[in-house]
């Protein structure tokens, strides 16, 4: 399908597919083979989120991001410049941070087994007897370190020697929601939901409003499901918005705002709730009152984490006149996410089964090729 980023997609009844299209073989979501290629070729070779910058306020404030056998340590330096170090020491490969967070004190981390200490800016200080071998030069073990960009308050890493531009990748991105002052918002809830189901189908899902009327009655409540429309189709990046029913409402449990809208939001953007997949590992979902994003990682090619986090501006969240209608989104995606997984899970135990070739995606559903066709691409594959 051509680039359509600058154009709306809508799927109204008499919206027909140009061509037809079909999903992945059922070996893309069972794989073990497949799942080692996902990890060296998209996870270990894109930008990922890892979390927020607000989850490292100060110099010495940590927290670990774990994507298999990778740990990377998050933090903030001196400068006030966000690293990610590789949790390994240089000297004999230790983990050296086992806790999820937390502060370095003294401003360096230390490897708990033979007290060889770094910088935060990954810089090998202390390395104890190492003096005596003349050999010996600490400006060659510094940790091994991933490349950061920070975006709207968002921080992402990428562990590639040679990553692309984040510029580049993001292209559609840059300055879409500057209005609205994401990095001035902040987390008011958190769960953390662990599923058995691959990775893939969790952005398919969130990309396809197909399951709606079934799935969410409340959702397809709030907003008709046959009014979706799609304004960015760039490589990993796909998204769009639905329209929300009740005026100046959103997604909550009774319809109304959360809170009031955030800044920027004007016009038609106050009936609008945008949906973007950011590949592989980002769900972007801005409200005319608040931010919905979630975290995904794979844990296998059966299982997957997910991070789900609401952002809010901070004086809602300090003001308690707030604190009900908070609850009530929080409760609505609760509830919707928790529809979805059990959709994803069932899927996961079907694609498994020998009968299951490939599907046949309907009019609603083309974006999920889209992505699709990015893992392929990013795999190398053709099928």
């Amino acid at each position: 399908m051509e680039n359509q980023s600058s154009q709306y997609l809508t799927r109204g009844k008499d919206y027909e597919l140009k061509e037809q299209l079909f999903t992945l073989p059922g070996k893309y979501y069972t794989s073990e083979d497949i799942y080692k290629e996902e990890l060296d070729k998209i996870f270990y070779k894109r930008w990922i989120l890892v979390g927020r910058e607000e989850q490292i306020p100060h110099a010495g404030d940590y927290f670990l991001y774990n994507i298999e056998n990778e740990s990377l340590i998050v933090t903030r330096d001196a400068g006030n410049k966000v690293n990610a170090h590789f949790n390994v020491c240089r000297h004999r490969g230790t983990r050296m941070c086992t806790e999820s967070k937390g502060h370095f004190a003294g401003k360096s981390i230390q490897c708990p087994y033979h007290a060889w200490t770094y910088n935060l800016k990954g810089e090998l200080a202390g390395a104890p007897l190492m003096n005596e071998l003349k050999q010996f030069d600490k400006k060659n073990y510094s940790l091994h370190s991933a490349k950061v960009q920070t975006w709207e308050g968002f921080i992402f890493i990428n562990m590639d020697e040679n990553p692309t531009p984040f510029e580049k990748e993001f292209a559609p991105l840059i300055g879409k929601w500057t209005d609205r002052k994401f990095p001035e918002l902040r987390i008011a809830h958190t769960i953390e939901y662990n599923l058995k189901c691959n990775w893939k189908l969790i952005l398919q899902n969130y990309q396809e409003c197909y399951h709606c009327p079934g799935v969410h009655p409340l959702l397809a409540e709030l907003t008709p499901f046959r009014g979706a429309s799609h304004d960015c189709m760039h490589g990993g990046i796909l998204g769009g918005f639905m329209n929300i029913t009740k005026e100046g409402g959103s997604m909550t449990m009774n319809g109304e705002a959360a809170g009031p809208a955030l800044p920027g939001v004007a016009g038609n953007e106050k009936q609008r709730i945008y949906y973007y997949s950011i590949y592989p590992n980002m769900l972007l979902t801005p409200h005319p009152d608040f931010v919905l994003y979630h975290v995904i990682t794979p844990k296998g090619p059966h299982n997957v984490q997910l991070m789900c986090n609401w952002l809010f501006r901070p004086e809602v969240i300090n003001d308690p006149n707030y604190k009900e209608s908070i609850d009530s989104a929080i409760k609505f995606w609760d509830l919707t996410n928790q529809q979805d997984w059990q959709v994803c899970e069932q899927m996961q135990l079907g694609v498994g089964s020998k009968k299951f070739g490939t599907g046949h995606y309907s009019g609603m559903e083309d974006v999920l090729s889209e992505i699709d066709k990015e893992t392929l691409r990013s795999l190398g594959h053709s099928i």
